[in-house]
């Protein structure tokens, strides 16, 4: 070896060590991307994309992440005709669908595990639009923004429609968690299906009342709903949730529907304050006067689900109800607080829905 050449070949291995160690740290820095083609929410972990930023912006929102967990994101869904009228669910109840782009609106918000009727609300953070596109078996960034300083968003004029019960992820970049938005256009004629929650597709109305002050709770489902509304779904009708659950539950709302095997579909939930009766009217003869759509079955439990499906003139015989108020009015009774013989006299006999 010539003189210094050990020296020299001693400095190149350092230097190989140097850099090897650098790419380390780098690929380090940056999780590696899973496969996933859907996401979690509202904690989807490991992420498919790569989000622009990452961490708090403003120190109390790391805080109040920290100390209160439970996830209280809002993530609006549009209903309507494609080409045509459309309505978002934080439409106010003054206004009528009218032909407009889809606009996305959400809120970032967090409580406590205890306090499911409470939010802090995320203002100040970046907020991202994400989708799955399965023709180009690819992800497809959407749009971004910022959440104001009541951790509300708004994305509109983004061009974005996704195909009926494809999601929309609307992540909060900071620490990657998500809520989900949905778009369900139909066109005048679609036959659906539409339903309470409480007491019709949970066992009572006492089980929303035990999540409130435990987000670990999981409601008793009524005896074979997810078998209904997969069997409504199965043969392709579309199956809105009606509910007066206010937007304040729409996390826990989503999050039960899709835990449980529900199929998706757009969730209506209410401001809060108004008569359920009146609410659920308004919304049911925007579907049927406004986009023309013809309600196939409508299943509930309270008197004011009853009120509501008369005042939008579904027929008592497409009127289906469950509990104590079974039958009243002339409406079709659901005995025995299960929908499996339901399923087998009725919805198996129904034709498919092209």
């Amino acid at each position: 070896m010539r003189p210094g050449g050990s020296a020299i070949l001693g400095g190149m291995r350092r230097l190989v060590t140097v850099l090897a160690l650098l790419a380390a740290c780098s690929d380090s820095s940056e999780p590696a991307l899973s496969k996933a083609t859907s996401l979690g929410c509202p904690r989807p972990g490991a992420l498919p994309f790569r989000l622009a930023s990452s961490g708090f912006k403003k120190s109390i929102n790391k805080t109040i992440a920290s100390e209160e967990p439970r996830n209280k994101d809002e993530a609006s869904d549009t209903l309507g005709n494609p080409g045509g009228k459309i309505a978002s669910i934080f439409l106010p109840d003054d206004q009528q669908p009218s032909a407009a782009p889809v606009t996305y609106h959400g809120i970032k918000a967090r409580t406590a595990p205890d306090s499911g009727l409470l939010a802090d609300q995320l203002g100040g953070e970046n907020v991202s639009l994400w989708s799955y596109d399965p023709e180009l078996a690819a992800w497809q960034p959407i749009a971004t923004t910022r959440t104001g300083d009541d951790g509300t968003y708004d994305l509109a004029d983004t061009g974005f429609v996704a195909p009926n019960g494809r999601p929309i992820y609307a992540m909060l970049d900071a620490d990657g968690s998500c809520a989900v938005h949905y778009d369900f256009l139909l066109p005048p004629g679609s036959k659906v299906v539409v339903t309470d929650i409480d007491g019709t597709l949970t066992l009572s109305d006492n089980e929303l009342f035990m999540q409130f002050t435990d987000d670990k709770y999981v409601p008793v489902m009524m005896a074979s709903a997810d078998r209904l509304m997969q069997a409504w779904a199965t043969k392709g009708y579309p199956i809105v949730y009606l509910t007066a659950r206010q937007h304040l539950l729409r996390p826990e709302s989503r999050g039960w529907l899709a835990d449980l095997g529900f199929p998706a579909g757009p969730l209506i939930t209410a401001v809060g304050g108004e008569q359920a009766d009146v609410y659920k009217t308004l919304w049911m003869k925007r579907m049927i006067q406004d986009f023309g759509w013809q309600v196939v079955a409508a299943y509930g439990n309270a008197v004011t689900d009853i009120t509501a499906y008369a005042n939008a003139s579904v027929p008592l015989d497409r009127t289906f109800i469950v509990g104590p108020e079974a039958g009243t009015g002339g409406t079709v009774a659901i005995p025995n607080m299960d929908f499996a013989q339901h399923i087998t006299d009725f919805v198996n006999a129904q034709p498919a829905n092209p």
